[in-house]
Order: C-alpha cells, then sequence, then structure tokens
C-alpha cells in the first residue's frame, strides 16, 4: 500500500508546452526546474511552520481578559489557515496514510462516546476536536512542508529556541505555578501539566542532541548546543517529570546505537560531554532524582499510583475488549480505586497509559486504528535512519511511543504530533 495519497497536482494548462522551434528535444531540465520553483514555500507558509513550532511550550498562555479564547493557539491556527490558503499545492499536496488511521480513530472515538457516554460528551468531544481542528491538519502542514530542503533544521531549531525561552521563563520564576502545593518542590508553567512541559523539554534535548551528531551544522550553531541544552535542562529538572527522563535518555540511547553520521568515538564524545552538562545541571536542581528515590524501594513501588492505575484499567478492558466502555468513562472508577482522596476534592485522573487508555475507551477497535497509525510513523522514522538525516527522527517518536506503551499518554501533546510529523516525512 501507498503511504501518501496527492491530493494536488498541476493543472495541464498551468504547464509550459516544450519549445520545439530550434530543436526536436523538449526542454525537459527547464520545465523540471520551473515546477520545482513554482512549489517553493512562500513567506507565509515558512513562517507558519517556524512559529506553530516555535509556540509549543506556550500553548497555554492567552491574552489577558479573553478568558481563554484568544491565544497562541488560536494564533497559530490562523497562520496555518493562511499558509494552507496561500499555497495548497505546497501545504495539502500529499497526505500521508497515517493521517487516516488517525481520522478513523476519531471517528470512532466519537461514535464510541455518542453510544456509550454522551452524558460525558462535554469532557470527550473537546480533545477530539482539538484533534480534528488542530493537531492532525498541522500534521499534515508540517508534512509536506518537511519536503524542502532546509525547513526540517529550521524547524528543529524553532523547537530549541521556544524551549530555551520558555525554560528561561520557568528558571526566572515567571508564569510558575507549583505542582501538588510545592511538597515535591516541581513546578510547570502558564498552566501546562508538568508532565507535558517536561516531555517537550525532553524532546528539544533530543533534537539538540541529534542536531550535534549530524553533519553539515555549522560551528557557531554547534557552540550554542550547550548553552541551550543546559537551559532546557535545568527547566525539565523543575518539573520534576520522571517521564521526561525517560523519553530523553530512551532518545540518547537511539542516537548512540543508531547515529551513523558520526563514528562510534564522536557521538560517545558528544554524549559524554552533554550528559556532563545535564548531570550539572540537575546536581543543581535535584528535584527528579528525589522522586526517582521515592520509587526505589519495594514498598513505595507498591504505593505508586501509576503501579495500582494498571491491573484496574486492564480488568476494566476485559469488560468490553471489542468496543470499549466509551470515553472518558473510566476515571471515575480508577480515581475510587486507586487515589480515593482526590474524590474529596471532586478531582479525577486520568491513564498515564496510552495503550491502556485506548484499549478501555475504545476497545480493541480503536486501539488497531491508532497503532496503525503509530506503525507508520515508526516505519517511515525506522527507514530514515539510512538517509543523511540519520536516527533523529527515529529518536523523537520511539521514546513517545515507549512513554505511551508504559508511564503516559502523549497523543495530545502537540510536540508528540511534532515527532509524528518528522518520522512520517523522515527528514531531519
Amino acid at each position: 500500500m501507498s503511504t501518501l495519497t496527492t491530493l494536488y497536482s498541476p493543472p495541464v494548462e498551468d504547464c509550459p508546452k516544450p519549445d520545439t522551434r530550434h530543436t526536436s528535444e523538449p526542454r525537459r531540465p527547464d520545465f523540471e526546474s520551473h515546477a520545482a520553483d513554482a512549489l517553493q514555500p512562500n513567506v507565509l507558509v515558512r513562517w507558519a511552520f517556524y512559529l506553530s513550532v516555535l509556540g509549543i511550550p506556550f500553548t497555554r498562555l492567552y491574552l489577558p481578559g479573553t478568558g481563554e479564547r484568544i491565544g497562541v493557539t488560536r494564533m497559530i491556527q490562523a497562520l496555518i489557515l493562511g499558509a494552507i490558503l496561500s499555497q495548497p499545492r505546497v501545504c495539502i499536496r500529499l497526505m500521508p496514510v497515517a493521517l487516516f488511521w488517525f481520522l478513523a480513530y476519531c471517528g470512532w472515538r466519537l461514535l464510541s462516546g455518542l453510544w456509550f457516554t454522551p452524558e460525558l460528551s462535554s469532557s470527550w468531544w473537546p480533545n477530539t476536536l482539538d484533534w480534528l481542528q488542530f493537531s492532525l491538519p498541522w500534521v499534515w502542514l508540517m508534512f509536506n512542508v518537511l519536503q524542502f530542503p532546509t525547513i526540517s533544521r529550521r524547524g528543529m531549531w524553532a523547537l530549541a529556541w521556544g524551549c530555551f525561552l520558555c525554560a528561561s521563563l520557568q528558571i526566572a520564576g515567571i508564569g510558575v505555578v507549583d505542582v501538588d502545593n510545592g511538597i515535591e518542590a516541581r513546578s510547570s508553567i502558564f498552566g501546562e501539566n508538568a508532565n507535558v512541559v517536561g516531555a517537550t523539554y525532553a524532546v528539544a534535548l533530543i533534537t539538540l542532541i541529534g542536531l550535534g551528531m549530524l553533519k553539515g551544522v555549522a560551528l557557531h550553531q554547534r557552540l550554542l548546543l550547550l548553552p541551550l541544552i543546559a537551559v532546557i535542562g535545568g527547566g525539565m529538572a523543575k518539573t520534576g517529570s520522571r517521564t521526561a527522563v525517560l523519553i530523553l535518555l530512551t532518545g540518547i540511547a537511539v542516537l548512540l546505537c543508531q547515529g551513523r553520521a558520526f563514528g562510534w568515538t564522536k557521538r560517545i564524545v558528544i554524549v559524554v560531554l552533554i550528559g556532563a552538562v545535564l548531570a550539572g545541571v540537575i546536581s543543581r536542581i535535584p528535584t527528579v532524582m528525589q522522586r526517582f528515590e521515592k520509587v526505589a524501594s519495594f514498598k513505595t513501588q507498591q504505593q505508586e499510583p501509576r503501579a495500582r492505575m494498571a491491573p484496574v484499567l486492564w480488568e476494566m478492558f476485559l469488560r468490553s475488549p471489542l468496543y470499549g466502555s466509551g470515553p472518558d468513562d473510566y476515571q471515575l472508577e480508577l480515581t475510587r480505586r486507586t487515589m480515593p482522596y482526590l474524590l474529596k476534592d471532586q478531582r479525577l485522573i486520568a491513564a498515564h497509559n496510552l495503550a491502556l487508555l485506548l484499549l478501555v475507551e475504545t476497545g480493541i477497535i480503536g486501539f488497531l486504528l491508532f497503532a496503525s497509525g503509530l506503525k507508520a510513523g515508526l516505519v517511515s522514522a525506522w527507514k530514515a535512519r539510512l538517509k543523511p538525516c540519520s536516527s533523529l527522527p527515529l529518536a523523537l517518536i520511539l521514546p513517545l511511543a515507549i512513554a505511551g506503551l508504559t508511564v503516559s499518554n502523549p497523543s495530545h501533546d502537540l510536540v508528540f504530533w511534532f515527532a509524528m510529523a518528522y518520522a512520517l516525512a523522515g527528514t531531519a
């Protein structure tokens, strides 16, 4: 099965006819050059891509007095719409088959919600709508824009600078929000979940490390890597996210084992140097290490909420394995059986496991639909390791996929869809 669907192609009347007045051979190279130039992204398309990536850490930032209606997300949506309208043949010309699987999953989730949990539509409908009106169109745009040279690496630098700015604000205490009233010295920023912020920082760090291992990176850019890594690593440490640490370590392992741009010696030197920088930063902000120490003993592991959630979710899945029980129907029971003290504050917990969440909410059918889209991204990233981009696309998507199978649900994080676009495009 082909992995791409062409939605737009140049009309026949727009193609210049070959000039045969002085030669019997058509001027094919000139035609190809003209067609390539005609499909170059314009300024609006390029900046819509760069600014959308730059804004990933700021999606919870809104204009004061707008009631969370106008903010970074709305501005990015307007840029994306403007880019598509200005150059549809550049922005939506090709569509990866993975998007059809994700769209099918969204459709199945909507049907499941309308059938099983219509009373919870105020909870599950906004999440599904966010995929349909933002995440998936954004992946579609990014996938097409990433087909052009130089765009992909600039997009990665945009993510790095966005996370650098966000981490700088967090370290400076601007927009910072304490997690759980500061009991574990964890903090987030702009009201975003600390684990989401940590995962975004982790992917940015993987991106910077991967860029350092690629050929063709200018010297002044390599010199920027260490200060950027130090600041972003400091922000990640402040979130206290263990998931972020696992994502980062997995990504570094992929780059170390699968990278082809540099030999083993250079790869090890780069990883050791960057590891020393991160270790120095984390030692100054020991929040993450303290949280890892809490799960060191077997007794503490038994008390760990995520360890208690998995068997409960599995039991709920077995009640309706084919269709599931409907979106968000599991939360009340999961909270009551694993963290009942939260009910006093009228708080519910979500599954910290994407695989079990898919099985519980939408059954085996929904799980297979979403997994098919994710598989397409992983396969494309695996094939891309033989290209000049080496293992960087794989290092972006594989850690998030592993985290989704074990300790988190990254499907609602924009950085997950950023990694998916790079994986499907197979470029860096």
